[in-house]
C-alpha cells in the first residue's frame, strides 16, 4: 500500500468535521473522492498532508507512520498536495516557479526534473519566461500540476483542479494526471466536483457524505448505487 488514513478524525476548533475516515490506497491507484460541498474531503487531504493536525487516528504512508511528521518531511516521502486555487507564485516566471520548487524537491536520480516536467508539458516550455499570474487558468493549472510532481512523487492529492477551467481543457489535464500515474506508478487522489470527469480516469471512488465515507468501490458500483443523492 501507498498511503493509509487509519480512523481519522479531524476538524477546527472544537468543530469536528470528519470522523473515523478509513481507506488504503495501492500503488498506481487512481481514486476519485467525491461528496457534496462541506463533506470532509479537503480536511481529509489536509489531515492526510499534515496541514491538518488529526485529533485521532493515524495516516501510513509505505511502512511509515506519518501523521507526527511534518508537512516537509511528508513531501520529501512522496506525498504531495495541489491545493484548490492552484499553487503558484504568481508574481514570478514560470522558470522561477520551477526552479524554487526544484530547489527543494528535486535529488539525485528524481523521477521528474525541470527539463521532465517542461517535456510532459510543453506548453510550460514556450512560457518559461512569462509571469505565472499572468497566464490562462488552464496553463496556471498547468504549472501547478508540474510544481507538483517535480522530485519523485509516489501519491498525488489534487483538490478540485479543473475550478474555473473549460470543459474541453478539464478533459485533457485529467487524461494527463491518468497518463503520469500509469505510466510512473504514481497513484493519485481526486477531489472533484465535476463527477463525471473524474470518474472517467478512476479506478475507484471514494463518496463522503457529513464527514464519513458512505461508499468505497469501482466507478461501475458508483454509477449502479444511484449515488447521486449524496450530493
Amino acid at each position: 500500500m501507498v498511503l493509509r488514513l487509519q480512523s481519522i478524525q479531524a476538524g477546527y476548533g472544537v468543530k469536528t468535521v470528519v470522523s473515523d475516515v478509513s481507506f488504503t490506497l495501492e500503488p498506481g491507484q487512481i481514486l476519485a473522492f467525491l461528496g457534496h460541498n462541506g463533506a470532509g474531503k479537503t480536511t481529509t487531504l489536509k489531515a492526510a498532508m499534515g496541514v491538518l493536525r488529526p485529533t485521532a487516528g493515524e495516516v501510513w504512508f509505505g511502512d511509515a507512520r506519518i501523521d507526527r511528521m511534518g508537512v516537509a518531511d511528508r513531501v520529501a516521502l512522496g506525498l504531495r498536495l495541489l491545493p484548490e486555487g492552484r499553487g503558484i507564485f504568481p508574481d514570478l516566471s514560470v522558470r522561477e516557479n520551477l526552479d524554487v520548487v526544484a530547489a527543494r524537491n528535486v535529488g539525485g536520480g528524481a523521477m521528474f526534473d525541470v527539463d521532465s516536467v517542461c517535456a510532459l508539458f510543453p506548453a510550460l516550455q514556450e512560457r518559461l519566461a512569462t509571469r505565472a499570474g499572468s497566464m490562462s487558468g488552464g496553463q496556471q493549472q498547468m504549472l501547478a500540476l508540474s510544481l507538483a510532481i517535480l522530485g519523485t512523487p509516489r501519491c498525488l492529492m489534487l483538490d478540485e483542479p479543473s475550478i474555473g477551467l473549460a470543459p474541453n481543457l478539464v478533459e485533457r489535464m485529467f487524461q494527463q494526471v491518468r497518463d503520469v500515474c500509469k505510466s510512473h506508478g504514481m497513484t493519485a487522489v481526486l477531489v472533484e466536483q465535476n463527477v463525471a470527469a473524474a470518474m472517467k480516469i478512476a479506478d475507484r471512488v471514494i463518496i463522503m457524505n457529513n464527514g464519513q465515507i458512505v461508499f468505497d468501490g469501482s466507478p461501475a458500483e458508483a454509477r449502479a448505487s444511484n449515488f447521486w443523492h449524496y450530493f
